[in-house]
């Protein structure tokens, strides 16, 4: 069972509730109106998987639709009640809790010490600096290797401790500011496998300081401000890089012959960048990446019937995206016909 509230009216009380639906496995909160005695009726749950306390999405750009949840209109009260890292100690010993997500909670580096005794632990979402104290207490956790951090400026001393733990394999990096320094110390990492900046006003200028380790395989771009020129000498750093996420960017028809130096991507994601057109998928540049197995071209207003030869010359993939496309079915049908193997999603 999952349960997602958002806002002023989310209270102790309310959370209290829940004492009457013990099957919860999952409470995403949003900028909820409580504090650590909200948090112990949570931690009460007898099946809790996973926990979010997380910032309300207000991402919002001109000319791009929002990503799913997403409302930049909901104001926020900075007196409101805080969730805070001691309230990390109710759920020590919990054998059933795997996630913590915990963006918009106050929380210090010796809270932390709390992790170590939550066995299943393999994702946490952290507000605060990893210092080194940090990365002792998040070391000493046996099972966690995924980690999410944002919301506030990161520098290249923060992702040097994190170089120092062998156990970290996916780093997502929301709505931050990220240091020059900071993003060539990503190369660093010694076993990462997956890495995503979001919502980081990441430019093409400072993809030039991006360093990528040789364990990498996916790589995540989304809502930035990504034209294009940046990412072909990325793409000689991302020679590992088999999925690659560039949704909500600011692409173009012209950014597109810098996508062939990803050599071996095979899931390329270009959902909601719209300033690639009918002309842009029939140009080329896609064409030429035989290595690509799918392709998602949700929310492109501008692909449409008149695109559906341009696309139906990809054969070479097993999955093509057009939701949101003006693709109509009877475009789909001709997609289907030039391309059995391909399943063609609207």
């Amino acid at each position: 069972w999952f349960v997602g509230l958002w806002g002023p009216n989310i209270d102790n009380d309310l959370i209290a509730l829940t004492k009457s639906t013990p099957d919860l496995t999952t409470v995403a909160l949003h900028e909820p109106h409580i504090d650590d005695d909200g948090m112990k009726s949570i931690a009460a749950l007898p099946g809790l998987r996973y926990l979010h306390v997380n910032p309300i999405e207000r991402w919002k750009k001109k000319g791009h639709p929002g990503p799913m949840y997403c409302f930049p209109e909901f104001t926020s009260s900075p007196d409101r009640p805080r969730v805070t890292g001691k309230s990390l100690s109710y759920f020590e010993g919990k054998q059933t809790l795997e996630a913590l997500y915990l963006l918009d909670a106050v929380i210090d580096t010796a809270d932390l010490v709390h992790l170590a005794k939550l066995p299943r632990l393999s994702t946490l979402a952290l507000p605060c600096e990893i210092d080194e104290a940090a990365m002792t207490h998040l070391a000493a956790c046996r099972r966690l290797h995924r980690l999410t951090l944002g919301y506030r400026e990161i520098t290249g001393a923060e992702i040097k401790q994190l170089a120092n733990w062998k156990q970290l394999k996916f780093l997502t990096i929301t709505h931050a500011t990220l240091t020059d320094e900071a993003l060539a110390a990503i190369g660093e990492l010694p076993a990462l496998k997956s890495l995503e900046i979001i919502a980081s006003e990441l430019s093409d200028d400072q993809l030039s300081h991006l360093r990528l380790p040789d364990t990498l395989t996916t790589l995540g771009l989304q809502q930035n401000n990504i034209s294009g020129p940046g990412l072909e000498q990325l793409a000689n750093h991302a020679q590992n890089v088999s999925t690659l996420g560039l949704e909500f960017n600011d692409l173009n028809n012209q950014s597109l012959p810098a996508l062939k130096g990803f050599a071996n991507v095979e899931r390329l994601y270009l959902s909601h960048c719209r300033g690639i057109t009918g002309e842009g998928i029939g140009s080329g540049s896609l064409q030429e990446m035989e290595q690509l197995r799918e392709l998602r071209l949700r929310d492109l207003k501008e692909v449409t019937d008149a695109t559906v030869e341009s696309l139906s010359k990809l054969t070479f993939l097993e999955k093509l995206s057009v939701r949101g496309t003006n693709v109509t079915w009877d475009g789909v049908d001709q997609l289907k016909k030039a391309m059995p193997e391909t399943y063609i999603f609207k």
